[in-house]
């Protein structure tokens, strides 16, 4: 199976649950834990497949290092000077590479 379909999927289920969780206000156990984890996973995997196939998927790269970076800090509890900004900077230049690809 390919690392990027894998870290798409671990994306898309973060996503999901994201969007199920603001909706309908369903919160479970622990969901401050484990969402932020399946976020640094989808992104940990999603760069380190950018790296090891070294294709120029630019986007897709800014977009792993995007969950990576905001998921870590979360998590972690870890700040630093400007770091929400290099965060929301990372998405749009990602949402903007992703756009972009042809």
């Amino acid at each position: 199976m390919n690392l990027k379909y894998i870290g798409l999927v671990f994306l898309g289920l973060w996503l999901t649950a994201q969007g199920l969780e603001g909706i309908f206000e369903f919160y479970f156990p622990h969901e401050d834990k484990i969402l932020p984890s399946i976020n640094l996973i989808a992104g940990l995997i999603l760069s380190g497949y950018c790296i090891k196939c070294k294709h120029g998927d630019i986007g897709l790269f800014l977009l792993g290092c995007w969950a990576t970076l905001n998921s870590g800090l979360f998590l972690f509890h870890y700040s630093f000077q400007y770091s929400n900004t290099i965060i929301h900077v990372l998405g749009v230049a990602a949402g903007v590479m992703l756009i972009l690809k042809k």
